[in-house]
């Protein structure tokens, strides 16, 4: 007989999520992890990262860098109560899904995937092989159909039997986790599927439970409430001290950085509906909008990003054990260049070794304010982001960066607000002179600009730079092209203070050792919510 966890159900306490759902749409890409029911076309090694098949054994892509053929796994069910339902996976399955990422299936999807295109264009070769011919050219739908995204494969025969609303209310997927229940606010609850085709979880169910406060999610953990928490760094002495253990996911886990945020005269969401419509034409004026609005002036935000003591963040928040970055471009990837990190960060390291692109400097600050016009300084808004699963500490660094910025004369309201909120923010694009305090994934870049060119129309950024590069990423099919094209958006971006780059950080789970043996997984982004089908418990 095989031996028995001590505790049948794995309680991992996290922040709340700002969208709980249970189905899979692509808008969403943290919250998606709550929801392991679901497979995907592509997977990832839970400690590397590296790249693996799932559902798909094997895709080629032609020349033009929008046809796909996906080979597909055969004999995958579709399971509910931790049953197969009498549903097993097949081309027509990931049809019906490309559909709902693309914004086409789903009324909860209003922006979908351009890559794809309304209708999609698919051609089912057989049960095990589809071909889909995307709208532009994407190198990146490998990584877009990963368990990176929230692209799960939904049954299109229990959609069709059920319709969205009742898909919605009683989900089946291919994952090694069947859904029970989902209370908003509260938790969401699964069961293993034995003998599954891919991986069993170790833990019978597994519950996620909605915390908002982290001390809060502490107590839990060390009453025995939990098994698993996400706890900021300044709580770790804490949990040690109580018996408990903290585990460092095996690579960087995210970036947090400020956007700095100004508006066109014109934009791209028709102010009739608040929708957008990408490639369209503009609807304009943008609500908000200022031409004298200081964080349009290189010379204003680079003093904002010269006013901010970088190291002093790292070792007051994490430790020293942040390192430097340049935004959207993590030093390991090959078209990072060193001269954009000039400044020695940890070790007096500098360029992809660990250097910063911005010195602190308070002085230059004040020259760059005047050579900006503004000698007086001007006021400004920084909204933090809470409750993200990584970086819990984005409110007091808010803080922090105020008083750097008040230190030069720039007078800062600090809004600090659960991250969810920030997204409608950006979507309503009334915050004009505004600068955000987030933390966003690591995507390709080609990917991450899909999200802030300005033809989008809810986007953070109006620089047209930005749009330039990703019409021309989203063309180009050579590779060497589009390194040089990275790098010069990189050039641009470091030059022109696109953004305040604060640091690289690792993700961290404080476990109780009683009942959790090892959870040892990237985690990335998301924190200690995913890959706990590799969870290994303490046994009876």
């Amino acid at each position: 007989m095989a031996p028995e966890p001590v505790e049948s159900r794995l309680k991992v306490a996290i922040p709340t999520p700002s969208y709980q759902f249970t189905m899979q749409h692509a808008a969403n890409q943290i919250d998606a992890r709550i929801m392991p029911i679901y497979s995907h076309m592509v997977g990832h090694h839970p400690k590397t990262n590296v790249q693996e098949p799932q559902l798909a054994t094997s895709w080629e892509m032609e020349a033009d860098g929008k046809t796909y053929t996906w080979n597909l796994r055969e004999g995958v069910p579709f399971y509910k109560n931790a049953e197969p339902v009498g549903i097993e996976f097949s081309a027509k399955d990931t049809v019906h899904s490309f559909g709902i990422f693309a914004g086409d299936v789903s009324e909860r999807v209003r922006t979908g995937r351009p890559e794809f295109g309304i209708p999609v264009d698919a051609d089912i070769v057989n049960d095990y092989q589809v071909v889909v011919r995307l709208a532009q050219v994407s190198l990146d739908l490998p990584f877009l159909l990963s368990d990176e995204w929230s692209t799960g494969v939904s049954s299109k025969d229990w959609w069709d039997e059920k319709g969205e609303d009742g898909y919605f209310e009683d989900p089946i997927g291919t994952g090694p986790w069947s859904y029970i229940e989902l209370k908003t606010n509260e938790h969401v609850i699964h069961e293993r599927v034995p003998n599954h085709w891919r991986i069993t979880p170790e833990f019978p169910e597994i519950q996620f439970i909605f915390v908002p406060e982290s001390a809060t999610r502490l107590a839990m953990l060390i009453g025995g409430e939990s098994h698993i928490s996400a706890i900021p760094r300044d709580l770790h002495n804490q949990a040690e001290e109580r018996g408990m253990l903290i585990s460092k996911s095996t690579l960087p886990a995210v970036h947090t950085h400020i956007r700095y945020s100004f508006f066109k005269p014109d934009n791209y969401v028709n102010p009739e509906t608040g929708e957008s419509a990408p490639g369209q034409v503009a609807h304009g004026p943008t609500v908000g909008y200022d031409p004298n609005d200081p964080l349009r002036n290189p010379k204003a935000r680079g003093a904002l990003n010269h006013a901010i003591n970088y190291n002093e963040i790292n070792d007051t928040f994490f430790e020293g054990e942040g390192y430097p970055l340049v935004d959207y471009f993590p030093p390991w990837r090959n078209d990072f260049k060193d001269e954009w990190a000039p400044v020695p960060g940890i070790d007096g390291k500098t360029g992809r070794d660990g250097g910063w692109p911005y010195a602190y400097d308070p002085d230059r600050a004040k020259e760059l304010l005047v050579e900006a016009g503004y000698p007086d300084g001007f006021e400004t808004t920084l909204v933090a982001a809470s409750g993200q699963s990584v970086i819990q500490e984005q409110g007091e660094i808010g803080e922090v960066i105020r008083g750097y910025w008040e230190a030069i004369g720039v007078r800062t309201k600090l809004v600090t607000v659960p991250v969810g909120d920030v997204l409608g923010m950006w979507a309503a694009r009334d915050q004009s002179n505004t600068s955000y305090l987030v933390s966003p994934s690591l995507d390709p870049i080609c990917v991450a600009m899909s999200f802030s060119y300005y033809e989008r129309g809810r986007t953070i950024w109006d620089h047209q730079e930005i749009s330039d590069y990703y019409a021309a990423c989203t063309q180009s099919t050579d590779l060497d092209e589009r390194l040089q094209l990275a790098q010069g958006l990189g050039d641009w971006w470091v030059e022109n203070h696109v953004s305040a780059p604060i640091t690289w950080i690792f993700a961290f789970a404080a476990i109780n050792p009683n009942v959790v043996q090892e959870y040892q997984v990237n985690m990335l982004h998301m924190g200690p919510i995913r890959y706990h089908e590799y969870t290994i418990p303490v046994y009876q």
